[in-house]
């Protein structure tokens, strides 16, 4: 009996609009092209409970509540729309525990850790932290130019300059989220705290020191550590962290100490992202989601890239960055036109073409130094008529949906 050969996919999915319409879309390639799709192993939503759990069983410090005892002013510090982590889900049981404690909502300060990222309306506060949250809690958000107190310096030279509403608390939790990092290996833990609220001076430090010898998905790197000699420099009490899965559930929960609670979201994390990946590809397509609010994160979307121990695309080959950019090009105090760090060139891959598809941003909200030379694409027709005049009728696709969370290595 004949055999019927399977038909090749000339269609997949990618993440798409993270905080703003965040849903999946589809992308079409040309007829005859051989589509390839490269999800990471991923997890289900733990749930209510599987967050639960993970308060009533800290690593490396007591139970939140036990630790809240006897203490009056908590300060949670959160991350911003740049960052995948749902506090709408994790605050609420932080603030039952205070109340066990004997703490109110109404004496807890959420400070938003922007590091240098742009304000937070009230809007994002609402997405980020839900209405009875922002109705109940204290609300401040972070400014790296202004309000902060000089603590110490880490042994790696960096000026460990603070918030000041953070140093006065008399409690202080970070709340994030565990995905690659190409400074600190990972984001979570201490990074929330430092840079996260910290001054333009220790930023800018940090910036121009351990971060640059970094890379993706290291445990213990010198970005990290630094990091974390900040938090005990600071009286950390401990962390909440999540990993987070394809869809920006939450695949898993981390409470405790900066260091033990975080190293063990870490292996969360590459059991969730980690992917399988082809090699010599003739394309890429790379989803800049959950980061793509802004096309500055751009480069995050080339973790599997980073991380992968084969080239996923041949020389002369073409890679595909995929970024809503809702938000545009993004803004951060150090980078960026006239800023004291400036602004790369979009990222090259050696050997290969590098274009975007980014609908939400403009070639007039370049940098004139990265307009030239950089190849933007306002819609997905466009950008297949691109590839087609480039490859051809037949060309083999691998397409990474939440590329900024996966791992190859």
């Amino acid at each position: 009996m004949a055999t019927t050969e399977p038909a090749v996919r000339n269609t997949s999915t990618i993440r798409w609009g993270a905080w703003y319409e965040d849903r999946d879309l589809e992308l079409e390639f040309p007829p005859g092209w051989d589509v390839q799709a490269c999800p990471p192993g991923d997890g289900p939503d733990i749930g209510a409970s599987g967050i639960a759990a993970a308060f009533a069983q800290p690593i490396g410090t007591p139970r939140i509540r036990d630790l809240a005892a006897g203490r009056h002013s908590p300060c949670i510090v959160v991350d911003d729309l740049s960052r995948p982590t749902r506090a709408d889900r994790l605050i609420p049981p932080i603030l039952e525990e205070l109340a066990a404690a004997g703490i109110p909502p109404e004496d807890v300060l959420i400070l938003a850790g922007l590091a240098n990222h742009r304000p937070l309306v009230r809007e994002d506060l609402r997405k980020k932290l839900g209405d009875e949250v922002l109705a109940r809690c204290k609300i401040s958000s972070h400014f790296s130019w202004d309000n902060c107190v000089p603590i110490g310096t880490t042994s790696f030279g960096s000026p460990v300059e603070l918030n000041a509403e953070f140093m006065a608390a008399d409690l202080k939790i970070l709340v994030g989220s565990i995905i690659p990092h190409g400074a600190t290996g990972f984001s979570g833990g201490a990074k929330l705290l430092f840079p996260g609220v910290a001054s333009l001076e220790s930023a800018s430090a940090f910036h121009k020191g351990t971060a640059l010898r970094g890379g993706y998905a290291e445990d213990a790197n010198d970005a990290r550590l630094e990091t974390e000699e900040a938090a005990r420099l600071a009286g950390l009490d401990l962390i909440v962290n999540s990993v987070p899965n394809s869809r920006m559930d939450i695949a898993g929960v981390v409470v405790g100490d900066v260091v033990a609670a975080h190293r063990a979201g870490v292996a969360i994390a590459r059991r969730i992202f980690a992917t399988a990946a082809p090699a010599g590809c003739d394309i890429g397509v790379f989803s800049l989601y959950p980061k793509d609010t802004e096309f500055m994160q751009h480069v995050t979307a080339l973790s599997p890239w980073k991380t992968a121990t084969a080239p996923i695309v041949r020389e002369e080959g073409t890679v595909v960055i995929a970024a809503a950019s809702n938000e545009g090009l993004g803004f951060h105090s150090l980078f960026g036109p006239g800023r004291r760090l400036g602004i790369t060139r979009p990222t090259r891959v050696k050997g290969r073409d590098l274009i975007f598809y980014a609908p939400g941003i403009g070639r007039g909200e370049l940098n004139p130094a990265t307009r030239e030379g950089t190849t933007l694409l306002q819609s997905w027709d466009e950008t297949v008529r691109w590839l087609e005049a480039k490859h051809g009728q037949a060309a083999t696709v691998a397409v990474f949906p939440c590329g900024t969370m996966q791992l190859c290595g």
